[in-house]
């Protein structure tokens, strides 16, 4: 049996809390080879916005999910049987739960400021997933667009109940903070690693090409959601409008960074590769984007729902 999940139905039943551990689970999966996926397609990375699509599977959770928007598909790993239709509103909890989990592995305990650049839709989930794991007393935020920067300080600080001020430069931003969290649609960078004080945490969520090639070559590490995935997204594609890695693909084609030298989170997380070295150490984090920590979401929802009776089964036969 099928079981078909409405909207209102699953709302609910995944909490920002429950996302970053199953976001754990899911990049600790990924370095003990349990895991595999399809490169995402579409979104915000192309010439024309269109549909984003992902798919993952988890050994470790015996499911295997494939989101096309808000409408997953979710089918057991092991003899492919369909489970579940169902539409989920999980992007921002996905959002959050990655910057969340790389904050509480990769921010300083004592890190209270957040300097933020870029005001869209992936700004707000940001910062919910960091105060989620950190007692942040205040947020600097700059974008392009002024009326835009304001407009988000302003709905930010209601939300959050922390201070949320815009700021006239992406300077003003990063001055004095613990943590910058960049997610743009930048195709040149908006950030360089002279900008940095010692001890910040960087987490990139937009383009790669967001971050200027001096962060990447001089960070103390460098953390991927999945070392693999960010490899992939970095290739070259014939594929007309499509954006790819850029400055990434370049460094390692010159040898300037070699595959080793990105971490996977889950290597963090297991425990298998220390956090940081000391207090002074500069890190970044890049959000892979992959599909699977949306298919450990999935799994979770789809038996909430059953123990719960919520949706209605059917047979495709």
């Amino acid at each position: 049996m099928v079981l078909l999940l409405r909207r209102d139905e699953a709302d609910g039943l995944l909490d920002l809390e429950r996302a970053i551990e199953l976001t754990r689970a899911a990049v600790e999966e990924e370095v003990a080879g349990s895991t595999l996926h399809m490169s995402p397609f579409g979104g915000s990375g192309w010439a024309r916005r269109i549909m984003r699509v992902t798919g993952a599977g988890l050994y470790g959770f015996g499911r295997l999910g494939i989101r096309a928007s808000s409408l997953t598909l979710l089918f057991d790993i092991d003899d492919g049987r369909p489970l579940a239709i169902m539409d989920l509103p999980i992007s921002d909890v996905r959002l959050s739960a990655s910057a969340g989990l790389a904050a509480r592995y990769l921010a300083r305990p004592d890190a209270p400021r957040v300097g933020l650049i870029g005001s869209g839709t992936i700004a707000l989930p940001m910062l919910q997933g960091i105060c989620a794991v950190r007692s942040i007393e205040g947020v600097g935020v700059y974008s392009k667009t002024p009326d835009h920067r304001a407009a988000f300080a302003a709905r930010a600080s209601a939300a959050l109940g922390i201070p949320v001020r815009a700021k006239d430069t992406a300077d003003a931003v990063i001055d004095g903070a613990d943590i910058v969290a960049v997610g743009t649609n930048a195709r040149a960078p908006v950030m360089a690693y002279d900008q940095l004080r010692p001890g910040t945490h960087v987490t990139s969520f937009g383009l790669v090409g967001e971050l200027d090639a001096s962060v990447y070559l001089q960070a103390d590490q460098l953390v991927a959601a999945s070392r693999e995935q960010e490899i992939e997204n970095a290739q070259p594609t014939k594929t007309p409008g499509r954006t790819t890695g850029g400055v990434l693909h370049d460094l390692l084609s010159a040898g300037s960074l070699t595959s080793e030298s990105i971490t996977d989170l889950g290597a963090i997380a297991h425990g298998d590769v220390p956090a940081r070295n000391g207090p002074s150490d500069i890190n970044v984090f890049r959000d892979s984007r992959g599909g699977v920590g949306e298919a450990a979401f999935a799994s979770w929802i789809y038996d909430r729902a059953k123990e719960r009776d919520l949706g209605m089964e059917f047979d495709f036969r």
